[in-house]
């Protein structure tokens, strides 16, 4: 248990810069999206593209679950 704790202290650590990825995350969705309007589907970029949404959303609720996690970690000390 107290591995787990050390680990979220060292995540935690890097809370402030949690909102710059998730905001790189949301770009890069708004940009992955409007590529889609012009991909066909069952094409091989096509589903390399749905792939990549499947990362991006990944990556987006990751960090923004992180800070979430983190700051209510920190309102609780």
């Amino acid at each position: 248990m107290a591995q787990i704790e050390t680990v979220v202290d060292v995540i935690c650590d890097q809370r402030d810069r949690f909102p710059l990825f998730v905001a790189i995350g949301i770009v890069m969705g708004l940009l992955l999206g409007f590529s889609l309007l012009y991909l066909e589907p069952g094409t091989a970029a096509y589903a390399i593209a749905l792939v990549d949404v499947g990362l991006v959303a990944v990556t987006v609720v990751g960090f923004g679950g992180g800070f979430w996690l983190c700051t209510k970690r920190s309102v609780e000390e």
